[in-house]
């Protein structure tokens, strides 16, 4: 059986930090979240002096969901202790419903279509957290949840997978036409 829920029902949802806020007195080297990619796992850091006293609800956590507010990227971190900056909100999924799942859910036409409601902007679409929180989603029961948020995640690890073939692929194909001009260059 499938129930509607508020976004907020299911995840706490909080925009990151402005980190330049952070950047004066004692401070150390922290990764600091710079770009994600549509349908990849794939995330960009750079390495930022700030200061110590960010509040640790700022650092990534296993799974979190992140949402680019510029943009609607989604994506699911796997890495710890990343400073999550105000351009995205992130999404911490509450006990009781799977992280896998909903982060598909998020990247599924369901989303979008939702999200299209509430967006602001007519160039540059900007989403606020506080709409965001209010983004009716269909939720299954939690077992269900568990079972396709599995398949999901096993689908997405091989795409990863055939990506890196392609990744590998295309580098030979480089190789060999090198390898190639230069025989020919000998010759």
């Amino acid at each position: 059986m499938i129930k509607n829920y508020k976004f907020d029902e299911i995840a706490d949802i909080f925009t990151g930090i402005r980190v330049k806020r952070y950047q004066k007195g004692i401070t150390v080297e922290q990764k600091v979240l710079k770009k994600t990619y549509e349908d990849s796992s794939r995330i960009e850091t750079e390495d930022v002096e700030v200061s110590e006293d960010i509040n640790p609800k700022f650092y990534s956590r296993k799974d979190d969901i992140v949402i680019l507010l510029a943009g609607s990227t989604v994506s699911k971190l796997e890495e710890e202790g990343i400073i999550i900056p105000m351009y995205y909100a992130v999404v911490r999924v509450k006990e009781g419903f799977d992280v896998d799942f909903i982060y598909h859910l998020l990247k599924s036409d369901i989303f979008p279509r939702e999200l299209h409601k509430i967006v602001e902007g007519t160039t540059l679409k900007i989403i606020k957290t506080t709409h965001l929180k209010e983004i009716n989603l269909p939720i299954p029961d939690y077992e269900t949840q568990v079972e396709y948020g599995r398949l999901f995640k096993l689908m997405d690890k091989r795409i990863n997978l055939n990506q890196e073939l392609i990744d590998l692929e295309r580098q030979n194909e480089k190789l060999i036409m090198k390898n190639l001009l230069e025989r020919l260059k000998d010759n």
